[in-house]
Parts: structure tokens; sequence; C-alpha cells
């Protein structure tokens, strides 16, 4: 399957095993049903030769989201049954089933692109005579993540990116699939089979204000509050003077806006933040108020009540661009990760700004008989003041991070 340059691989680890991975009730850290060489030894086979289209959606709505489970659909031709899972006959009969490993790539100019790397959670097959497909719908880690509520004992003191690993560790995710920063220090960690393993990694990040993701080469992501700060360049420019950017659509509106907010240590006193000339100008706008047992003390508590009006205090123009594959953006669009920053220029509404990267949707489909390529990314405001700027040690310039 190709289309403007790009050629593309879809895998299927058909007889692939991930025996032991998120076998609730059953997987024990270093017990004997640890995968080993897993993903390296899934045994992927290529269905690209039967491949004609498919759509995947990573990350969330806006900044103040939750990041949501990656998915991706795969539509493959199925004249043979092959892809069928009530055909015994089939040459892949019995691996025909939900839960083997998947990855797409895309190369273009001699470079590979990860895409997506999941799951398969259904498979639908229409053996139509006419027109005879099946299609693979597929999910990431996210959507196990939801599934095991594990036992965790006491860490002890850790960071936010160990007590995520301890939670990666429980399901037997591979290191070779994480890249986990470190972020704060934490008295404590644990878990006592009451809350999901994406629960307990969202309470972590709430604390944290750090974001968590599965990226594109499947690589369970932590990214501490800084590491957005910490590029000061952008990744990818798109001008939309060339008929390459589709459509670029921008809202502002009040509900982005919060001006007053709470953070408790769990057992201390509640501290709470609020800006003065935000209130008098949209009106108090509290932020929900969040008890967690992960800041130090309640000057920590405090200074990351005040980080949170930091960041939203402000009217915000989140925004949505969509982009045609062509020579000069195909390698941005196949490119650009969750949380990249890139600039957008339409003249036509005299937008020339800096976004981050929220939420990634790409598309290949047939359009007037050639296959093309789409993109579309779900962007958030990078700021525009220096006061709106956490200053960050040996990155902005003296003085300490206000969340830190």
């Amino acid at each position: 399957m190709a289309g403007t340059g790009i050629e593309y691989a879809f895998e299927v680890a058909w007889g692939g095993s991930v025996e032991g991975l998120f076998r609730i009730g059953v997987s024990t850290v270093g017990g004997t049903d640890t995968i080993s060489g897993w993903p390296a030894d899934a045994g992927f086979e290529s269905v690209t030769d039967d491949t004609v289209g498919f759509y995947t959606q990573r990350g969330r709505s806006d900044d103040q989201a939750q990041l949501m489970a990656g998915t991706a659909t795969i539509r493959l031709r199925d004249q043979s049954g092959k892809f069928n899972p009530s055909n015994t006959g089939s040459s892949l009969s019995p691996n025909v089933v939900p839960f083997k490993a998947v990855r797409i790539t895309a190369t273009f100019s001699g470079t590979e692109y990860p895409l997506f790397y999941g799951f398969i959670t259904s498979i639908d097959s229409d053996p139509s005579p006419q027109a005879p497909f099946a299609t693979l719908e597929c999910a990431d880690l996210f959507a196990w993540l939801t599934q095991r509520s594990p036992t965790i004992a006491s860490t002890g003191t850790t960071t936010t990116g160990a007590a995520i690993g301890s939670v990666l560790d429980e399901i037997s995710w591979p290191n070779t699939l994480r890249d986990l920063g470190t972020g704060d220090t934490i008295d404590d960690f644990s878990a006592d089979g009451t809350a999901t393993s994406l629960e307990l990694i969202r309470e972590l990040l709430e604390a944290e204000m750090g974001t968590f993701y599965i990226a594109s080469d499947g690589k369970a992501t932590f990214k501490d509050r800084n590491a957005r700060f910490q590029s000061s360049a952008s990744s990818s420019s798109i001008d939309g003077a060339s008929e390459t950017l589709m459509t670029f659509q921008s809202t502002n509106m009040v509900d982005t806006i919060f001006n007053s907010a709470t953070v408790t240590r769990t057992g201390g006193t509640a501290q709470t933040a609020s800006d003065t000339d935000s209130k008098n100008t949209f009106g108090q706008r509290d932020l929900g108020a969040l008890t967690t047992p992960y800041v130090a003390d309640d000057a920590a508590a405090l200074s990351r009540a005040k980080l949170r009006v930091l960041k939203f205090k402000d009217p915000k123009t989140p925004a949505v661009a969509g982009m045609e594959s062509s020579s000069s953006t195909t390698a941005a669009m196949l490119a650009r990760e969750l949380g990249d920053r890139v600039t957008i220029t339409e003249p036509f509404g005299n937008t020339d700004k800096q976004y981050w990267v929220e939420a990634i949707e790409h598309t290949s489909e047939a359009h007037a008989g050639a296959q093309r390529h789409l993109t579309q990314w779900r962007l958030s405001e990078t700021p525009t003041s220096a006061a709106q700027i956490p200053v960050i040690i040996n990155v902005t310039g003296v003085g300490n991070y206000i969340g830190a």
C-alpha cells in the first residue's frame, strides 16, 4: 500500500505469544510467566499487500483532558477468507483472534516512521462475494491498563517515574517498551487492589502535572511537568499559504479558564492559590480541588496550586490543523509525537503561533483513484508571555520552577 511517496507496512504477530501479559490474577513480577524476549520475538507477519486503508488516533482533546487509549482501524481485502475467524481452513487458523500485537509504520524518503503499536481488540469479517473485507480494530496499552487492579507493596521513597514503572512491572510490560522520566520525589507508593492501573497512574499525574502516553512505537512514555518547556525550538512549521494545510480551526472559550485552585497534601492543610486580575476579568472560576499523598508538604501543595492557576488563568485558543501529504509536509506529518512543539502559519486568519500537539490522527484513503495520506493535529497554545512560563533552572533562567 503506497501513496504520495509513502510506503506503508502493516504487521500482525499472528503466531506470536504474549502469554502472561495482562493476565488478571496470574502475572507476577519476576515469576515464570514473565515475558522474556517479547516484543522482539513476537513474530510479526506482513498484511501490507491485503491492506486497503487505515486510521489511527492517539492523544487527548486538549491540555486539560486525560489522555485516552490510542486506537487503529485496519481494513483488509479478504477474498479467500484468510482473516475470517470462523474459517478453520485459513492458513492463519487458529490464530485469527484478538490480542495479537499489531504495528503500523510508514517510510518516506528513506526514513521509517512508526505510526501505531498495539493489539487487536476485535476482528470483523464481511465475506461478501462482491466486496469481501475484514476489519481489525486495535488499541494500545491504555485499553488494558483499565482492566487490572494491581496490588503493589510499599516502595518507600521513590519518584513519579519509578512509581509508574512499578505499575508497568506488575503487568510485565517490557522494559524495551518504556520511556519514563524521573519526575518528583514522593514519600511512598503502593496499591491495594481497589484502583485500576490507569487510575493509579492518573493519580500520580495529577500531582506531578506531567503526561503519560503510549508513543507511536509502543513505548509507555512519562514526561514530567518541565518537559514541554525544556524544548525552545519548533519541531515543525506548517505554512498555510500552501494547499497542504487543508483546514485550520481555533476556538477561544471560557471553559478553558480557571483562576483559583486548591491542593491538599493528604493529612495536611488545604492550600489555595488564585489570580486577582483573572478573577476581576472573568469572575472566579475554580479548578477542582486536589487531595494527594504525592506532594512533600503544605509548601509543595501551595506551589502546585499556584502552578495550576498559572497554567489556566488566561484564555486559550486550542486549534485543529488538518493536512494532506505533500513533498513539503509529509516528513513533519509522520514524525510528530504527542507533546511536540509546532508552528502554524495561517495567512487567511492572520495566525502565526506555536502550539503543542495534544492529539494525532492519521488516515490513508483512496481519492480520485489515488491513495492520499491525511493528518490531523489537535493543538494547545504555548505560553505567549514571560509571565505564563514557569522558571526552570538551567532552562529558562535563574530561579526556581514554580511547581517544584
